[in-house]
């Protein structure tokens, strides 16, 4: 089979770098591996228009570079995308409210499959409503709602389901593990000496962006309930992750933060790391945070489960799917600090039941969600449709 994936928003990609969490290529590259062709799409800025082939774990992926237009986002592709998938049996597109997916599906409603990742939130106040004005202008159109869909998670699932759509299937997002294990000889310094120097200490972590929708000030309160409440001064939360765009007083505030309430000891910052360096620091922390107010999945979730960490975190598109309390993680609501403290103290003070978390997740990782699990998967969708 020859399958096309269309990624319909208007972000460029340097598929050069074959970066670890571009679920195109991690999704392609498996179904290569199958014996199927392959290719992908991706939106250009006039000028930077150009095809490539790219090598992925022994397999060859055409990719596509169009040019178009950015309307809030949506990639609005020129007309030599239709040429293009032409030449294809299955095309996979992004997001049932993106209008690219319905352009495509109006064209070619035999052979297209949708994959969805967003929901509606109290957060998600901007994409609630450019949402509700495509499902205005064209959801109504040509039947589109019939379209063969796969979601993300089950929150997207529920959230087409309440628009009218009907073949949903819900798979999730895979992991790339040989990414994960890659080859290193010598860390960096600060990492280094971060494991070194553990001994007797607690490590909470976080990796992501020091953003208002990440809720990082959040875990920084917790740190210091944790610390300078309930005297745990062996715990350090450690942070990997740059500062948001347009945020920049927000990750500073956090800082300033840690300052005023003499955290510094027990903050340890890294900045960014390389993919290949991250297997190091989930194997030397105890607990993973993630307080975000809103992520379509949150591969973080992914990679600390494949390694073991236990994690405490919100409802969100990733943990609806992975996350059973007290089975492969732990899901508390937003906003209290003590509840939160609390959760953190009995994770980490209990290596017992951390054991089999770790087990629990670990299996469940392995078993479901690396994308050697996913693609075929994927590809009895495919089957369905064409």
């Amino acid at each position: 089979m020859n399958i096309l994936i269309i990624r319909t928003i208007a972000i460029e990609e340097d598929c050069s770098k074959n970066l670890y969490n571009n679920q195109g290529i991690g999704l392609a590259t498996e179904l290569s591996k199958m014996g199927h062709k392959c290719g992908l799409v991706y939106y250009a800025k006039k000028g930077n228009e150009r095809s490539e082939i790219i090598h992925s774990d022994g397999t060859e992926i055409k990719v596509y570079h169009i040019s178009g237009r950015n309307l809030v986002w949506n990639a609005i592709y020129d007309t030599i995308l239709y040429k293009i998938c032409e030449k294809y049996d299955l095309i996979q597109v992004s997001e049932c409210d993106q209008i690219c997916s319905w352009q495509v599906y109006r064209r070619f409603p035999d052979k297209t499959v949708i994959y969805h990742g967003p929901y509606k939130s109290q957060y998600t106040k901007k994409y609630n409503l450019r949402s509700k004005v495509f499902d205005m202008v064209f959801s109504w159109r040509s039947g589109f709602k019939n379209a063969r869909v796969i979601t993300k998670s089950y929150l997207a699932e529920a959230y087409l389901k309440n628009k009218g759509f009907k073949n949903i299937t819900t798979l999730g997002v895979g992991l790339n593990e040989s990414v994960l294990n890659s080859p290193v000889e010598k860390l960096p310094k600060k990492l280094g000496h971060l494991i070194e120097k553990k001994d007797n200490f607690k490590y909470l972590l976080f990796i992501g962006t020091l953003s208002k929708r990440k809720n990082v000030m959040f875990l920084l309160q917790v740190l210091d309930n944790l610390i300078n409440k309930n005297g745990h001064t062996n715990y350090k939360l450690v942070i990997v992750g740059d500062k948001e765009y347009k945020e920049e007083k927000y990750f500073h505030a956090c800082f300033s933060y840690i300052r005023e309430k003499e955290l510094s000891n027990n903050v340890v910052y890294l900045g960014t790391l390389e993919q290949k360096y991250l297997r190091f620091l989930y194997q030397a922390c105890d607990l993973y945070l993630l307080a975000t107010q809103y992520d379509i999945f949150g591969m973080v979730y992914l990679e600390a489960m494949y390694f073991g960490i236990p994690i405490l975190t919100t409802e969100c598109g990733g943990s609806s799917l992975l996350i059973r309390n007290g089975r492969t993680g732990y899901i508390q609501k937003n906003g209290d600090i003590k509840t939160w403290s609390r959760s953190a103290e009995k994770i980490l003070e209990n290596d017992i039941k951390n054991q089999s978390i770790s087990d629990n997740a670990k299996q469940l990782i392995q078993n479901k969600y690396l994308w050697s699990k996913l693609a075929p998967k994927f590809l009895e969708v495919y089957n369905e449709v064409i």
